[in-house]
């Protein structure tokens, strides 16, 4: 019955690799396009002829700069599932770098006017919060290394 039990465990563990692996490449795949994407929206913002700007309006710079987050955490992303691929452990701080980008992503693009002042308190909260976790976790890490 033990035979049985860590032959099933075994195979489930390879199964995990391999569908790590499957996320990784599709991961990396469409990080790929988004930077190709970014690349093709970039080119035709600064050369169009229709607007009287000499490169970039301030909304096409927030909606790029948005893409450029995307694409930030896109890498992260990709390198959460390398370092579970590689370990197979899911590793905090980068779960938690992934998180800080996309609330960074948040607070730029954020339209104060569009959210009540309880809204943005408490996205406030979250930074702190998160940016807490992150320092204390980096903390702990160059600690244990002493």
């Amino acid at each position: 019955m033990s035979k049985n039990i860590d032959h099933a465990v075994s195979v489930i563990h390879v199964a995990k690799k391999w569908m790590s692996f499957a996320v990784l490449v599709l991961m990396t795949i469409v990080v790929f396009l988004a930077i190709v994407e970014l690349g093709i929206i970039l080119y035709l913002d600064l050369f169009d002829t229709k607007d009287d700007v000499l490169f970039l309006e301030i909304n096409e710079l927030f909606r790029i700069f948005g893409f450029f987050f995307i694409i930030l955490i896109g890498f992260e992303l990709v390198e959460t599932v390398e370092m579970y691929f590689k370990d197979n452990v899911i590793h905090a701080e980068v779960v938690l770098l992934v998180a800080v980008i996309a609330v960074a992503r948040k607070v730029i693009l954020l339209d104060l006017e569009k959210y009540d002042p309880l809204a943005i308190i408490g996205l406030g909260i979250i930074i702190l919060s998160l940016g807490s976790c992150y320092f204390l976790i980096k903390k702990c890490y160059r600690t244990k290394r002493l």
